[in-house]
């Protein structure tokens, strides 16, 4: 499995930083201060890099890293691509917080046929490919707890007025919200049944693509819109709560949200 060697690439680049100095931080992006880049992003990007270079030679890469040219999701639909989130949760990692991971989504022509996660602080990893899951340490999964994630960065009005609405009905149907900056740790926390439910709201595509297929193998409902540049994503164990949370964010924002399924292409709005 390809992917299975990528995930250990990249544990022992995680494991290799014993002494923290891979948190020092090489620039801010966009003046955002919690949009930072640290030097284990850097090193991760490249280890992805040279992974595709040698062994998926027909692969291109889409990385929150890369150049801009190839960072947007219409891409998607022209031949093979590894979608990569060298560190998701740098700004945590730089600040010794917890909640950090890499991902990466192994797209062909538009289909999610693989994935990988790798989650160093809970010492586990994810790799979907040839129809199979592996993971480092399997687990089943606990009765979904009553709470929620939210994962927004910046939004626009008419996002900001589903947010309201979207805690409206979490506070309703759960005990309340959590935010980690690091979309992967929610994801996780949901498959593990620490959450009932997981919305990315406006995020980047490598923030969560990963995740879809692993999603789908816990038996979540995953319901997404793609746009040029950004995902919005609404996950959970509980159908009706998906149902309910993409109606409002559609009513708010006019947009149309699919079910992800490994058979199925992805869809992106142009």
């Amino acid at each position: 499995m390809k992917l299975l060697r990528l995930a250990a690439i990249i544990c022992n680049s995680f494991s290799s930083n014993t002494l923290g100095a891979f948190r020092t931080v090489q620039k801010v992006k966009d003046n955002e201060v919690r949009d930072v880049v640290t030097t284990l992003d850097q090193i991760l990007h490249e280890k992805a890099e040279h992974f595709i270079l040698t062994s998926m030679p027909s692969c291109k890469l889409m990385s929150e890293e890369g150049e801009i040219v190839c960072r947007r999701a219409p891409s998607l639909s022209e031949g093979e691509w590894l979608v990569v989130d060298p560190l998701d949760g740098s700004n945590n990692y730089a600040l010794s917080l917890p909640g950090y991971g890499f991902m990466a989504a192994h797209v062909v022509h538009s289909q999610v046929k693989g994935s990988v996660v790798v989650l160093p602080e809970h010492d586990i990893y994810f790799v979907v490919e040839d129809g199979e899951m592996v993971i480092s340490q399997p687990f089943e999964r606990e009765h979904c707890a009553d709470s929620a994630s939210v994962y927004p960065p910046k939004l626009s009005m008419s996002a900001i007025e589903s947010r309201s609405q979207l805690i409206d009905l979490i506070d309703r149907s759960s005990s309340g919200v959590y935010r980690y900056g690091s979309s992967c740790i929610g994801l996780y926390n949901l498959i593990r049944g620490n959450h009932v439910a997981f919305i990315g709201h406006g995020i980047r595509i490598w923030d969560a693509l990963a995740f879809f297929p692993i999603l789908e193998r816990f038996g979540i409902y995953v319901n997404y819109h793609i746009n040029e540049s950004s995902l919005v994503l609404v996950a959970s164990s509980d159908k009706y709560f998906v149902n309910e949370a993409c109606g409002i964010i559609t009513k708010n924002e006019m947009i149309k949200f699919n079910s992800f399924k490994c058979e199925l292409n992805l869809q992106v709005s142009t």
